[in-house]
């Protein structure tokens, strides 16, 4: 089947204009959340935006999507981003069109859901538990006892997680809603990048992330996948053949343990913070411009192997730093912008809040990130050292208040 109009759930920043380059007939619906219609930066590209409030039930969204299938028809559904992949689950079954099923959804952004599957798979035994409340947690810390991190069952953006250290934390941790509990786990954290076709999956990058004590990512080191991360690699193949996610990209973070690697989540999209932006500046591989052409019908997997063999390919690596604020204040201004874009290998310096915007110190989010600056160098240690100087040349003035 040709695909002529494509659906695209939740927004995405660059990928409507990506779909047009590609192919520039196509059609695009785009259907969003209220509070992410700034995500649409080109809404010129697309034949209709449609937004619905947050709390609108998916229900509504199938109704209004089958809407517009019955006046044009609908060829292909997407979702790109973070948010709204339930929704476009449900539509893609509703109008017979392939996306990943809402069960694979469901175990994907689901960690108890995700726990309890990967155990049954025999990928890993790491114990877990959904609690609601103290007096379940209290049970679980004392089977299994300290470290523990607790953290919402479907949470995003770093939001909400919290390390139970001993008796005295548990004494003051409070289950906020649906979490999930489990042991922490000791070890470096990383992300993986992959690529994935008719269950045939494909790892092109490793990201090694700087956290703070709230586990919030302050930076990012991103490159290549080589021969040493093969143990890595088919971890993650088993992860993702568990949960069912047979093709598109995916970012499934880890904890290299003693042990070896355990996951701590996984996601049907390409990493954020920039990362395939830097992959892509790196190494060439653009995970982005993959996803596209796979949702307009083509077969990718052939000419991401080509790629990944060719002996010239691209082994530079990217970096990205956060500035975070001074002060829980009002922002007055970020400044010296033009001094930090002009030092050696930097690739470009954002600015993430406006003038009068309250600031939290110390973050909580990854949304209390007040800019970041990216870098690419030819090894990691360069493009890390550059991007971190740029955000140390930054001015962060805030209010006096």
């Amino acid at each position: 089947m040709s695909i002529r109009h494509v659906l695209v759930v939740g927004g995405a920043r660059d990928v409507t204009r990506v779909m047009k380059r590609v192919r520039s007939a196509v059609v695009i619906t785009t259907m969003v959340s209220v509070p992410r219609l700034a995500k649409i930066r080109y809404p010129d590209n697309c034949a209709r935006v449609l937004a619905l409030q947050e709390s609108s039930a998916t229900d509504e969204w199938v109704s209004l999507a089958t809407t517009v299938h019955e006046r044009e028809p609908i060829h292909a559904v997407a979702a790109f981003g973070e948010f709204d992949q339930h929704r476009a689950a449900a539509i893609a079954a509703a109008l017979g069109l392939r996306f990943h099923s809402p069960e694979v959804i469901g175990l994907i952004y689901d960690k108890a859901a995700m726990r309890e599957r990967l155990r049954a798979t025999g990928i890993e035994e790491v114990p877990s538990a959904h609690v609601r409340t103290r007096s379940e947690l209290c049970r679980f810390a004392g089977v299994h006892g300290f470290p523990l991190i607790l953290k919402p069952r479907c949470g995003t953006g770093s939001a909400g997680i919290v390390k139970v250290s001993d008796a005295a934390d548990l004494a003051r941790a409070r289950p906020s809603g649906d979490c999930v509990v489990e042991p922490f786990l000791p070890g470096v954290e990383i992300a993986v990048e992959a690529f994935s076709e008719g269950g045939v999956h494909r790892v092109v990058g490793i990201t090694r992330k700087l956290v703070d004590d709230n586990f919030v990512e302050l930076g990012h080191e991103v490159g290549a996948a080589t021969e040493a991360d093969s143990k890595v690699a088919g971890y993650v193949a088993g992860v993702l053949d568990s949960v069912g996610l047979a093709y598109g990209p995916s970012h499934t973070e880890l904890i290299l343990t003693a042990a070896g690697p355990r996951v701590v989540e996984t996601h049907s999209r390409a990493g954020g913070d920039q990362i395939p932006q830097l992959l892509h500046a790196a190494t060439g591989i653009d995970l982005i411009e993959l996803a596209v052409r796979q949702v307009l019908g083509e077969r990718v997997l052939p000419a991401l192997d080509a790629e990944l063999s060719a002996p010239d390919r691209g082994s530079w690596a990217g970096a990205i730093r956060y500035a975070v604020p001074p002060a829980s204040r009002s922002l007055v201004s970020v400044g010296n912008l033009a001094e930090a874009r002009a030092l050696p290998w930097v690739t470009g310096c954002t600015v993430l809040k406006e003038p009068g915007q309250r600031l939290t110190a110390p973050i909580r989010s990854s949304v209390d990130r007040v800019a970041f600056c990216t870098a690419v160098a030819p090894d990691a240690e360069t493009a890390t050292a550059a991007a971190a100087r740029a955000v140390d040349t930054l001015t962060i003035v805030v209010s006096e208040e």
